[in-house]
């Protein structure tokens, strides 16, 4: 997992070949449509914005995922996110789904990090993730990208 300011994401952007393009997206792209899929890179890099309604901790399981490392992008609002690291979790509460990419946990996260507005969060396949966590509404968009 890694999180920084989103003026910093320039720094990671080596890490894999799409990165650069999500730092292009971030510049160009309008994410005011929530709910709106847009693909950027077809099935390789998606973009989701989303304006949801936080919720508790114990509302939000942890998930993680297969396919797709998930970039998440607090745009406003505070968002809190749990994490564990998915080699310690042993309570599956939904099997993988390879349709959504994703698989559900009933473990708790071993701790809490909280992106405030223009900080983002990279979530590999061994981080489990719990997110959406907060109070009121929360303005991002989760870039999926694709591993090779």
């Amino acid at each position: 997992m890694i999180v920084a300011p989103l003026s910093e994401f320039g720094t990671y952007i080596k890490l894999n070949p799409l990165f650069e393009k999500v730092e292009q997206a971030l510049i160009t792209l309008d994410f005011s449509k929530p709910g709106e899929k847009i693909y950027i890179e077809g099935e390789n890099l998606i973009a989701l914005p989303s304006f949801n309604k936080a919720r508790s901790a114990n509302e939000a399981p942890l998930e993680s995922h297969d396919k797709y490392i998930d970039i998440q992008i607090c745009l406003q609002g505070e968002e809190t996110i749990g994490w564990r690291n998915r080699e310690s979790c042993t309570a599956i509460k939904a099997p993988y789904n390879p349709i959504n990419d994703i698989t559900f946990y009933d473990d708790e996260p071993a701790f809490y990090i909280t992106l405030k507005p223009n900080q983002f969060a990279i979530f590999y396949p061994d981080d489990c993730h719990a997110p959406l966590i907060g109070n009121g509404f929360i303005k991002k968009v989760v870039f999926k990208v694709r591993i090779f």
